[in-house]
């Protein structure tokens, strides 16, 4: 019997990875004194970390079905 892969479970993970390698070049660009370029990157980890959390919802009701 062929196991399913937990396809949103892993993508959740994955992008709440990401959203952590966002952050951290952010924290790099603040220390350069790039503020610009901090500001866009972590606008773009805190829309990694939301559609990491849409994941997981949609893991949780693919798990309760």
């Amino acid at each position: 019997m062929l196991r399913k892969l937990p396809f949103f479970q892993t993508l959740s993970v994955l992008m709440f990875i990401a959203c952590l390698v966002f952050f951290w070049q952010c924290v790099v660009h603040l220390v350069r004194r790039d503020y610009v370029a901090a500001s866009m990157l972590m606008l773009i980890g805190i829309s990694t970390l939301w559609v990491g959390g849409e994941l997981a919802k949609l893991a949780l009701a693919e798990r309760e079905s």
